[in-house]
């Protein structure tokens, strides 16, 4: 596979990463979190089985104290019988009725043996020891049991006994039973298949000797078995009950729960191995390794695609740049088949033809900054001797106003010269910057300020000014004294165009659907825009009156752009023009 070096390649491994972080973690978390299910499922069930063998243990226990109870309560037909006889009839019964026995013996008050069963049991039986004969003669004892727990073979023996009364009330025998503890727990303890593969029941004396222990179902899995073959790891021991627990057994982790059997000084523990819990869950991980593997491979080939496909134009947009840093300035970028690719395209060409038009913009403004400087300096060298002119020819047109013809000619030189003093002082206003003052103001407040300016104008030519506010008292931000040299300007403007006897309205209203901007419009009856015109209406030194400056416009433009609004210019449906200043909240 091959990837270009540059941007290609940044694409390429910056795909290749982000998609295998994520793949990462999801495989991570699924590990993670089906472990936990797992062994979570398993201490469960192992609770469960625990509660369930608990139960089934009980039973037994119950069972088999109850069979000695019975011997003490045996109130059956005595009479011409002996104790001696008495006692064995109740020996034999329950030999009969117990099959786990390995033996019974019934010894007399000296420990002399009177009779054993089965009664042709020839193997070895341990005698009581001292310490045991010792419990069995304590008035009133029932079921003692012996804490010397014997290993027959691979069998475990526990003897048990008690006294026996005569029919006066007192110790004529001893029965003494030997339980085959191996063989009486088998049908309870033995089967371990409701526990995970390697799983195992053990029952311990509060030693730790182990008394019984079900084997290992999954024979790969011994180690429980070699690692508590005799004696219970303290740990076990000591642990709270009927909680789940972890150790850790000859290298080997296991989780393992106890249940007390108080009546015979027990502990039943269930246990099993957390790796052969697990043994199936590892067969997964390495199918999921494999999944995983192939979806990487996928995910390199996909992003080597996108990451094609994706550079192309990007590669097209470095080359477009590097050629118009390097002078050619018409160069743009073709179009692209790609949608996304396109807007950016579009974009960039669009940015393109909009940084030519501000460069050309700035060459402008840069041009008339220069001029406006020139033309400021100009201006006030010209204005003294203008002034001076002014009033030498106010003082000929005194002296000559009896000289028709000459006066005439002093009046139209004066006029001249008011008109060029006009045209200073717009190029002084157009030229020098403004020093913007925003305050909340009313478009009442504004009216009042200017109107008492343009009132006279407006009465010499017979036009009636009409004001609507619309605004109800809506405050908006502005620079008022500015503000007012504006309107002043397009109500002139206004009269100027209107004929006699016409209205002139200013207005002060939200624009459609926006509450928050305030719109000042001033409209005229007069000729109206030309469409040739509308483009250069705001631009300096532009007029269409004989007599105009081509500043007036202009300067409304500059003091709205400075107060961050616009001014707008259009034609009424009636006839007329309007001028619409734009104040943004």
């Amino acid at each position: 596979m091959k990837i270009s070096s540059g941007l290609n390649k940044q694409i390429f491994l910056a795909m290749a990463v982000a998609g295998l972080f994520p793949l990462l973690v999801m495989a991570f978390q699924n590990n993670y979190f089906a472990r936990q299910t797992i062994e979570n499922v398993e201490k469960e069930h192992l609770s469960f089985s625990l509660r369930s063998r608990e139960l089934w243990l009980r039973t037994w226990v119950n069972h088999t104290r109850r069979d000695f109870y019975h011997l003490a309560l045996d109130n059956g037909d005595k009479k011409n019988l002996s104790d001696e006889e008495i006692f064995i009839r109740t020996a034999r019964k329950l030999f009969i009725g117990h099959l786990t026995y390995r033996s019974i013996s019934l010894y007399r008050p000296d420990w002399s043996l009177l009779i054993r069963y089965p009664e042709d049991f020839k193997e070895e039986v341990q005698s009581p020891s001292k310490s045991y004969r010792a419990k069995l003669q304590t008035p009133g004892s029932l079921f003692v049991m012996d804490d010397d727990y014997r290993n027959v073979g691979k069998e475990i023996i526990l003897p048990v006994g008690q006294g026996m009364l005569n029919q006066e009330g007192k110790i004529g025998a001893f029965l003494v039973a030997e339980i085959n503890l191996t063989r009486s727990l088998g049908s309870i303890l033995a089967d371990a298949s409701d526990l995970n593969s390697g799983g195992s029941y053990i029952l311990a004396s509060e030693k730790g000797k182990i008394l019984y222990q079900s084997s290992v179902t999954d024979q790969k899995s011994s180690s429980a078995e070699q690692c508590v073959s005799d004696i219970v790891p303290s740990q076990i021991l000591t642990s709270p009950p009927r909680e789940v627990h972890k150790i850790l057994t000859c290298g080997t982790e296991s989780y393992f729960i106890t249940a007390p059997i108080p009546e015979f000084k027990w502990l039943l523990i269930s246990q099993f191995e957390t790796g052969s819990a697990l043994q199936q869950f590892e067969k997964y991980i390495v199918y999921g390794l494999v999944t995983a593997g192939l979806t990487f491979i996928i995910l390199v080939i996909l992003s080597q695609k996108l990451s094609k496909r994706l550079s192309a134009p990007l590669d097209e947009l470095t080359r477009v740049a590097r050629q118009i840093s390097l002078g050619q300035h018409n160069e743009r970028l073709p179009p692209f088949k790609e949608e996304y690719a396109q807007e950016v395209g579009v974009a960039f060409n669009a940015m393109l033809d909009a940084l030519e038009k501000q460069q050309q913009t700035i060459i402008q403004s840069t041009t008339l900054s220069a001029v406006g400087k020139m033309s400021s300096s100009l201006v006030h060298e010209m204005r003294n001797p203008l002034s001076s002119i002014k009033i030498n020819l106010q003082a000929m047109a005194r002296k000559l106003r009896d000289d028709k013809d000459y006066s005439e000619m002093a009046t139209i030189s004066l006029i001249q010269v008011r008109r060029l003093d006009g045209m200073f002082e717009d190029l002084l206003q157009f030229c020098k910057p403004i020093e913007i003052h925003m305050e909340s103001i009313t478009f009442a407040e504004l009216v009042d300020e200017f109107l008492a300016t343009v009132k006279p104008e407006a009465e010499k030519k017979n036009i009636d000014l009409q004001v609507e506010d619309k605004l109800q008292g809506f405050q908006f931000r502005a620079d008022k004294e500015s503000t007012c040299r504006a309107l002043i300007n397009l109500v002139g403007n206004a009269i100027q165009w209107s004929e006699s006897g016409s209205i002139v309205t200013i207005s002060g209203r939200h624009p459609a659907g926006n509450e928050g901007v305030a719109l000042i419009q001033v409209s005229d009856t007069g000729p109206g825009l030309r469409p040739e015109q509308m483009n250069r209406l705001f631009q300096p030194f532009f007029t269409t009156r004989p007599l105009g400056t081509g500043l007036g416009l202009a300067n409304v433009k500059k003091v709205m752009d400075y107060q961050g609004g616009s001014v707008l210019a259009l034609n009424n449906p009636d006839g007329g023009a309007s001028f619409s200043l734009i104040f943004k909240d």
